[in-house]
Formats: structure tokens, sequence, C-alpha cells
């Protein structure tokens, strides 16, 4: 999900939540964006390792080999998790938006 998706989904929570969920929906969103972040970041650095080929053999080129299979690995691993992460997100979202509100005494004190 990415990360304009991410906050049009927090904004339709309801700014009433309970101090305790809010944490743990932070702790989701970061989840969140930390996972949509690094996948960009391992898309760079595989883009980094495959053109800093030089046509050089030897132990740089294995070397190179292997940074761009071990990134690449990393990639494939944070691309399939990434949907379990957004499902997580979405659900507590839903979770949260199917919760009643908590009913107030006239003074502000809930039931």
């Amino acid at each position: 999900m990415n990360l304009n998706q991410i906050e049009r989904l927090v904004a339709t929570v309801r700014p009433t939540i309970e101090e305790r969920q809010r944490h743990r929906l932070h702790a989701y969103v970061e989840t969140a964006r930390r996972c949509e972040a690094r996948i960009q970041e391992l898309r760079d650095e595989l883009e980094r390792t495959l053109q800093a080929v030089d046509g050089s053999a030897g132990t740089t080129a294995t070397g190179t080999a292997d940074a761009t299979l071990a990134t690449a690995c990393q990639l494939d691993a944070l691309e399939r998790l990434q949907p379990r992460v957004d499902s997580w997100l979405t659900d507590y979202v839903a979770a949260l938006a199917q919760a009643p509100e908590p009913e107030i005494y006239g003074d502000g004190t809930p039931i």
C-alpha cells in the first residue's frame, strides 16, 4: 500500500478512539510505511548493484552477483509480506470503524 493510501485509510478513523487503540493503530501504520519504504530502498539498491557490473571478472563480479542475489531475496520476501501487512492495517481500521463509540455523560466522562 503506498503512503497516500495509508494516510487516506487512517483518516477514516474517528478521532475519539482510546489511547491504547491509537498506539496500536500507529504501530500498524508505521509497519506498513516501513515495509513500503524498505521495498523502495531495495528496488533502488537492486538497480544500483545491477548497474555496478562493469564487465570485470573474478572476485568482484562474484561479490556483485552475491550482493544482487541477497538484495533480490530481501526484496522478494518483503513484496510477498506487504499484502499481509497491508491487510493487518486495513482489518484494524475496519474493526475500529465497527466498534461502538463510548457513551459520554454530560460532564464528558465515558459511561
